[in-house]
């Protein structure tokens, strides 16, 4: 199947080294190796050469979902990604350009080169940031300090731009969340979303230590219901990331000392609640340990961090972002953050040597005996969140 894939993706090349103006080029194309954090793509790193020209290195990803699979999904591959790319980053460009913010605090995106919509043979192709040096952070290991800060620090640009967008731009906002924005999934034949995937949390639930288990059953039956779980409310709306984890970010140490983070994989944007986005990105890649510590010190960070975005955007942080609407928000997303993890950890946290590429036939029952056989840290560190959760009061 790879060299299929391998097919597809050249196409797309030879369109990109036209328009870079890459005369009889050669292509040089290598599967990255499956190790987990993708089950919805395949990834490549690739090079453009052509004689008297510096070498184009290019990451990319080929959609590896069939048909079956493809029923369950709200949108079209890579749509919301090409979205991003070719406009919603221009636009928060155009924002850091008309406020003049210094390079040292804008948003950083890899450079988009090209995409294919065809149906089944979807790509995108990126700037390949490993190049210069940039790695993802091993899933397997908890965050530390100076990761974590530099991480939200990225995630408040992200939220503090979306913020000046809305404030600047209300009507173009309004445009961009109905590109944004998740659809209700219609399986068909009268099956409810809710139990489906109700009966998936069931079954990871049942890693729940029994003196907390019952508290955990009862708050989801009662306070929820999975379908509105990616879309909570809040007082502080934005245009979330939705999978900001350290697999989703690129980092190095520059000649400086200096830890960069870039946030990529843009395919999960939607409007959602601010705090809903961090809570993810501490509840999982974080352990117990380092929330005992951290967690609130990181909260701190967050807030202030969003507060001199905005200040740098000119916008008055006690206006558009109070301090008692995030605290509020926080508190109430703090649920939402449990069961999103109830969700995606047993995926996450996958066994190493369970991981295998998704070929294009695959059913969702199948993709299920992928992910519901967690390794034993899903447990741990599902238990760490369930016992933060209660020393909070929040279950």
């Amino acid at each position: 199947m790879t060299n299929a894939r391998e097919e597809v993706l050249t196409k797309q090349l030879v369109k990109i080294a036209e328009e870079q103006g890459y005369g009889s080029p050669e292509f040089r194309v290598a599967a990255v190796p499956t190790t987990g954090s993708n089950f919805t793509s395949e990834l490549f790193h690739a090079t453009i050469t052509a004689p008297g020209r510096e070498d184009l290195n290019v990451f990319a990803k080929v959609a590896v979902m069939g048909e079956d699979i493809r029923k369950y999904m709200p949108q079209k591959i890579f749509e919301v990604e090409r979205y991003v790319y070719t406009e919603l980053l221009e636009t928060y460009k155009e924002l850091e350009d008309r406020h003049e913010v210094p390079e040292e605090h804008r948003l950083v995106a890899p450079k988009f080169y090209g995409y294919s919509e065809s149906y089944l043979e979807e790509v995108i192709v990126l700037e390949d940031l490993s190049i210069g040096g940039f790695e993802t952070y091993d899933r397997f290991r908890p965050i530390e300090w100076e990761y974590a800060a530099s991480a939200v620090e990225e995630l408040a640009k992200l939220h503090g731009l979306s913020i000046a967008f809305q404030e600047e731009c209300p009507n173009d906002y309004e445009e961009a969340k109905k590109v944004l924005k998740t659809t209700p999934i219609d399986l068909g034949d009268g099956i409810s979303y809710d139990e489906v995937l109700f009966s998936t949390i069931d079954q990871t639930i049942q890693m729940i230590h029994e003196e907390t288990r019952p508290r955990v059953q009862k708050l989801f039956r009662e306070k929820f219901t999975p379908s509105c779980l990616f879309d909570p409310v809040g007082k502080r709306m934005v245009v979330v990331h939705g999978d900001f984890k350290h697999v989703n970010l690129m980092h190095k140490t520059d000649e400086n000392g200096k830890l960069q983070v870039i946030p990529i994989d843009y395919q999960t944007l939607r409007p959602s609640c601010a705090a809903s986005d961090l809570l993810f990105f501490i509840f999982n890649c974080s352990d117990g340990k380092f929330r005992k510590q951290y967690y609130h010190q990181l909260i701190e960070h967050y807030y202030n961090s969003v507060t001199a975005v905005l200040r740098r955007l000119h916008l008055d942080p006690e206006v558009v972002f109070p301090r008692a609407d995030f605290d509020e928000d926080l508190k109430e997303m703090i649920p939402h953050a449990l069961m999103y993890s109830v969700i995606v950890l047993p995926i996450f946290y996958v066994e190493q040597s369970d991981v295998r590429q998704v070929e294009p036939d695959e059913s969702l029952e199948s993709m299920k005996s992928i992910m519901m056989n967690p390794s034993n840290l899903c447990a741990q560190r599902l238990n760490e969140i369930v016992d933060d959760c209660v020393r909070w009061g929040a279950i």
